[in-house]
C-alpha cells in the first residue's frame, strides 16, 4: 500500500456509504462522508477513524430526521 501525505485523500465505501479519507497532520485519519459533508470525524488509525464517522453518521442522521432535515436518498438506509 502506498503512503499517504496530507492533502491526499482516498475513498472507501462500507454498507453503501461513501467515506473520504485524509492523512491528518497530527497523524491518524480525517474522515468525512461526501454525501454529507457536514459530517466529520478523525481516528488515530484508520479503523478508528472508520467506526468513528460511522457512529457520527449514525447521530447525525437520527438529529437530522428528528429535526425533520432532509437526508440524502443514499442514506436513508442508515436509519432503518
Amino acid at each position: 500500500m502506498a503512503t499517504l501525505t496530507v492533502g491526499q485523500t482516498f475513498q472507501v465505501t462500507r454498507h453503501g456509504v461513501t467515506y473520504e479519507f485524509e492523512p491528518a497532520e497530527e497523524g491518524g485519519y480525517v474522515v468525512w462522508v461526501p454525501a454529507y459533508p457536514s459530517c466529520v470525524s478523525q481516528g488515530e488509525t484508520f479503523e478508528e477513524a472508520l467506526a468513528s464517522i460511522e457512529d457520527a453518521m449514525q447521530g447525525s442522521l437520527a438529529a437530522a430526521q428528528n429535526l425533520e432535515l432532509d437526508i440524502p436518498d443514499e442514506l436513508r438506509h442508515l436509519l432503518d
